[in-house]
């Protein structure tokens, strides 16, 4: 009975307290004597009371005014705008060092008729890293390695696969540097770049950006090691005074970190002494941020390689027609959409399969999905693949590579790359990098669009033929732009010209 009394009055209370809402009296200081118990009675009834709501809510907004005035006082963003200008002279300092030195390089070795052989410090990811630009160096440096002296900088000299080539730890850069006529950075958006990150900031060369944006990379290198007061210093110098001040409302639970609009990349642009990027997408932004940078655009490179079809482990159906996706199954490949649309496809193509390589990520309820749209006998999973030579073999495996990503942070995709070297058709999302694709080897949807991405697979599913040519034309694609020695002759070409304009500079 007591029980069901407690229950009632409870119910009540909550009842009352969400009626008043933030009206209520809830001070944790404990109640001393009768007075204060009566004032806070007096308080609870006059708050109940509907004509003297309105001076409640004034009171309540002057509360939030008084508390946000109280976080940031009068003055702080004068200061936090100043205090981000510092930076970005710090950072121009760094870049003048590093221009001068590049300068000194270049009047000590180019001789007057003809160029010398450059000496490069290179840093990146390598192999056995699950990186893709790991992969990228590894298929990059033995061609860079034909026209440069190349050394490798990078954090796990004694595993990475590089052969043939000197490795070095990334920290012994700093005392060796005048052994090389400029630094190259290979950049990206994950934790792989940590070190490599701060080097490049303190010893400006030239950056290879391979994503665009780098809001992951700086929240993970610095509030990721609960430095927010770094953070909100980055942020800072890309945003002013509203950076700081997002960051504080980020950490404080106030706010979502704009991972997918603001890039964070302010920094390393105003650093760099070069950069290169892989599409106009990119291009164009960086432009906007700093429009006398040295910059060139080299297409993303991909070595074809033989493949052999492994479709004899999967039991298909003779008639099968094959989709498939490749890669880390996170939330922004969207394959929820992919399946949904997929769904629909199989109401009219029973013999349409789907094949899923990589590894699922958490944010991804990959179970729950073939339960929700019936598709566990249609969906096979091999999970992680950590061998090239197999990992081609799956895309060789299937009709048609659906490579989705939504947002888009800048990106380019070795998957979608790959799926072309193979001679297989993409299906992507039509924004980003995706959208410079040629069109006559990838079909270009809206993001997000369900009924776009079923009409896709449906007709590929249908045409053979369809399937055929698009799958030539993205092999000639990269042939005629993706090859690697051509990427690398593109890299020294960009190199010198870096070197010849500070050095006449």
């Amino acid at each position: 009975m007591s029980h069901h009394t407690t229950q009632g009055d409870r119910t009540a209370e909550l009842h009352k307290r969400a009626t008043l809402r933030e009206y209520v009296f809830t001070s944790d200081t404990p109640v001393i004597g009768g007075l204060i118990a009566r004032l806070r009675t007096a308080w609870n009834s006059v708050a109940t009371r509907p004509q003297v709501r309105p001076l409640m809510e004034q009171q309540s907004a002057f509360n939030r005014a008084l508390a946000d005035w109280l976080e940031r006082p009068p003055g702080l963003s004068e200061l936090d705008t100043r205090l981000a200008e510092q930076d970005r002279h710090v950072t121009r300092l760094f870049n003048a060092v590093g221009t001068a030195e590049a300068q000194a390089a270049f009047r000590q070795k180019m001789p007057a008729a003809g160029r010398h052989r450059l000496r490069l410090a290179y840093f990146s990811p390598m192999p056995p890293d699950r990186s893709g630009i790991a992969d990228y160096s590894a298929e990059l440096l033995p061609h860079l390695a034909k026209l440069a002296d190349v050394t490798i900088f990078t954090d796990e000299p004694g595993t990475a696969q590089s052969p043939g080539l000197t490795v070095r730890p990334t920290s012994d850069y700093p005392h060796r540097r005048r052994e090389f006529d400029l630094p190259l950075y290979q950049m990206g958006n994950s934790a792989f770049h940590e070190s490599m990150y701060d080097l490049l900031v303190r010893y400006p060369g030239v950056v290879m950006l391979h994503d665009y944006f780098l809001h992951h990379f700086i929240r993970h290198h610095t509030a990721g090691h609960d430095d927010w007061t770094a953070y909100g210093r980055e942020m800072a110098y890309s945003l002013n005074s509203d950076g700081r001040a997002l960051a504080q409302a980020i950490h404080a639970g106030r706010a979502e970190a704009p991972l997918f609009e603001e890039p964070l990349n302010r920094r390393l642009l105003d650093a760099s002494l070069g950069l290169i990027v892989h599409s106009r997408y990119a291009a164009e932004r960086a432009r906007r941020q700093r429009s006398d940078l040295p910059l060139a655009v080299v297409q993303a490179l991909i070595e074809p390689r033989p493949g052999r079809s492994l479709r004899d482990r999967l039991a298909l159906p003779d008639n099968a027609v094959l989709f498939g996706s490749f890669g880390q199954i996170t939330a922004e490949k969207r394959i929820d959409l992919a399946l949904q649309a997929f769904q629909r496809v199989r109401r009219n193509y029973l013999a349409a399969h789907y094949l899923l390589v990589g590894e699922t990520r958490p944010d991804v309820d990959l179970p729950a999905l073939l339960a929700e749209y019936e598709l566990a006998d249609a969906v096979h999973q091999i999970g992680y693949v950590a061998d090239l030579a197999e990992f081609v073999d799956w895309i060789t495996t299937v009709d048609v590579v659906v490579n989705l990503r939504q947002p888009t942070v800048g990106e380019t995709s070795a998957i979608a790359l790959r799926a072309m070297a193979a001679a297989r058709p993409l299906i992507v999302f039509d924004h980003g990098w995706y959208s410079e694709l040629p069109d006559d080897a990838a079909m270009k949807t809206a993001p997000g669009d369900i009924d776009a991405l079923q009409a896709a697979m449906e007709r590929l599913t249908a045409s053979a033929e369809t399937r055929r040519s698009m799958g030539a034309a993205g092999l000639d694609y990269v042939h005629r732009h993706c090859l690697p020695q051509h990427v690398a002759r593109a890299y020294i070409d960009f190199l010198y010209h870096v070197l010849e304009t500070v050095g006449h500079g």
